[in-house]
């Protein structure tokens, strides 16, 4: 059986990965470069990620996966666990509990709003923000000073825009089973912190990609419609969803529509050399066009950069200005968060369409993208577009699908 995959990102590379050990004659179409946003850039002898610096190693199939092909694992050191927020200043994220009923990350007002969580009776929603949800739950400040950044660091979007359920389902599902979050964390005995510790690779992310990419077949080819793999069985698409419509519009226009409907949000990655106080993984902030600082130097060895993500749902008009426009914009942003410094300018990438936003209402349209989906039966969907946007979650997803075709050509 042949199988092509549109995509050679980590989603389609470790799908094709699978796929062969199962046995399938494998072959990966890629129009441009290998690993999409999982990749690495040198520049001017600096090293600098354009998309994910690495992963949590709490996912068996990810770590397993690296074994399988030799790619050495690095973990990132103890200022991986310093982080911080900028609103009127710096605030300095606890690492326990202690720290943060002590520390001033809230005003003891927010601080008292957050623990009446614990009474407030469960009110599941349909589908709702994750600001109404966590402005619901945990009040309003907290939303502001907590969710404000995190979705920015996460999604490069909004707490007003994201759909809780589709964006944090794991949280949205502590009120469904437990009526509450305090009330979900203490039965589960977990807190609110993902587990694991950061991980990558000695010289980058590439690194892997790369392992996986010499392991396929992998063809420089860009497809722009589905007459151009009528030689194949199956076909699955590792594309984004903008992407993978204008593939398949002719045959499957209403797939098409729905694939469409997945929004995408642009967010830029600068590149600094220089130094930068505090030393952490990161600044993260809550208002400003520049959405966070992520210090890699300090974090993994052999990186000697200092990468700044800007615009985001927050500031989406970015793509509407030039490359010089957004630096300055950028640089006038670091000077508010960490004052005077002596950062230089290296790298600059704009991903005009580069992480899917899952807004509210994504999980509907997902619910119709696989009604027209389960009306095809030669062809797969596999990318971030659709659940899951971390590294973990593509690899994954990955495995789920390559199992599930193999099953499939077995019964």
């Amino acid at each position: 059986m042949k199988i092509a995959i549109v995509g050679a990102g980590i989603s389609g590379l470790t799908t094709g990965y699978y796929l062969q050990k199962f046995g399938f004659e494998v072959d990966i179409f890629e129009k441009d470069k290998i690993g999409g946003k999982a990749y690495t850039s040198k520049k001017n002898n600096f090293l600098f990620e354009e998309g994910v610096n690495g992963f949590l190693d709490n996912s068996p199939e990810t770590l397993e996966l690296c074994k399988e092909i030799g790619a050495t694992t690095i973990k990132a050191n103890q200022n991986s666990k310093i982080r911080y927020i900028f609103d009127d200043k710096l605030y300095r994220l606890p690492s326990n509990p202690i720290d943060f009923v002590f520390g001033n990350i809230l005003p003891f007002s927010a601080k008292l709003r957050m623990f009446k969580e614990f009474f407030i009776p469960a009110n599941p929603k349909e589908d709702e923000s994750v600001a109404s949800f966590t402005n619901r739950r945990l009040g309003e400040f907290f939303t502001h000073r907590f969710m404000k950044p995190m979705t920015a660091g996460i999604y490069a979007s909004t707490p007003e825009q994201l759909s809780i359920n589709a964006a944090f389902p794991k949280i949205a599902n502590l009120e469904k089973e437990y009526g509450g979050l305090f009330r979900g964390m203490l039965k589960k005995k977990k807190g609110g912190n993902p587990t694991g510790e950061l991980t990558s690779f000695e010289y980058g992310m590439s690194e892997m990609i790369d392992k996986l990419a010499n392991k396929l077949n992998i063809i420089k080819k860009e497809i722009s419609s589905l007459d151009e793999l009528e030689s194949y069985n199956k076909i699955i698409f590792a594309t984004p969803a903008y992407d993978t419509a204008n593939i398949i519009k002719n045959k499957y226009p209403l797939l098409a529509t729905y694939l469409n409907q997945i929004d995408y949000t642009p967010i830029a990655i600068i590149g600094f050399s220089g130094d930068i106080e505090p030393k952490s993984f990161g600044i993260l902030t809550t208002n400003l066009k520049t959405l966070g600082i992520l210090m890699d130097k300090y974090i993994f060895p052999n990186r000697n950069g200092i990468r700044v993500m800007v615009g985001g749902k927050r500031f989406d008009q970015i793509t509407q200005l030039s490359q010089e426009e957004i630096i300055n914009i950028t640089k006038n942003d670091i000077d508010k968060i960490i004052g005077k410094n002596n950062l230089k300018l290296e790298f600059f990438k704009l991903w005009e369409k580069g992480i899917p936003n899952y807004k509210v209402g994504h999980l509907e349209i997902i619910k119709n993208i696989s009604k027209e989906l389960n009306k095809i039966n030669n062809i797969y969907l596999n990318s971030n577009a659709y659940k899951g946007v971390s590294f973990n979650d593509c690899i994954k997803n990955s495995k789920a699908l390559a199992v599930n075709i193999k099953y499939q050509t077995e019964i």
